[in-house]
């Protein structure tokens, strides 16, 4: 990115090394906990798994260890590397890492999708066919398990960025059975300092039928 374009970003730019450092170690985070649960009160059986910016690798990890198969994808080179290192032996022959960008990323059939705060960090072209390939790839019965910024959100207006409101996440699940649709519209922290966040958390599930 040319300086000139960096400077008009909202958002910081990441320092996606140091913010996995960062978060080492923590626990999965609350909407990918809430949403397996779900998952596996639908029924929805370990089988074919995808995250998206897996980062410092806690959900994929999580993924494996409850005995799914894992595509994982990060643009961020350090992330494979990183997530590498930490996966089981005995799990290495179910995960696949991919060092891409959503967007460029042929989905397989798969039947669940994890992706917390990542989609946002696409442009809005590339979110729309993004998510095209995922509902065309979604097999019956599986689930998406994602979460984006809403127009409130500190970071809004970042033309790099994607912001939303609540009727584009209605649109975004038109179809499926949604298990839960929750709003986030408050001040916290981040790992670059105090910001207010607006984010919208989606569980839905392709009928199976």
């Amino acid at each position: 990115m040319a300086a000139d374009e960096a400077s008009e970003r909202c958002a910081p730019p990441p320092d996606w090394p140091a913010y996995y450092r960062h978060s080492s170690g923590r626990e999965p985070r609350p909407l990918f906990v809430k949403g397996m649960a779900l998952a596996a009160e639908a029924g929805v059986e370990p089988g074919q798994a995808i995250e998206i910016g897996f980062g410092d690798g806690t959900e994929s990890l999580a993924l494996l260890g409850a005995g799914w198969r894992v595509l994982a994808v990060d643009p961020t080179p350090q992330a494979a590397g990183y997530l590498l290192e930490q996966a089981p032996p005995d799990a290495v022959e179910r995960l696949e890492v991919r060092t891409a960008p959503a967007q460029a990323v042929e989905l397989p059939p798969f039947d669940l999708l994890y992706a917390g705060y990542a989609l946002s960090f696409l442009e809005t072209g590339d979110l729309r066919r993004f998510w095209t390939g995922v509902r065309s790839a979604l097999r019956p019965g599986g689930v998406v398990i994602v979460n984006v910024f809403g127009i409130h959100d500190t970071w809004a207006g970042d033309p790099y960025m994607t912001f939303v409101e609540r009727e584009a996440v209605e649109r975004m699940a038109a179809g499926l059975e949604v298990l839960a649709l929750d709003e986030e519209d408050v001040d916290g922290d981040s790992f670059v300092g105090p910001k207010h966040w607006h984010v919208f958390d989606l569980v839905a599930r392709r009928p199976a039928g």
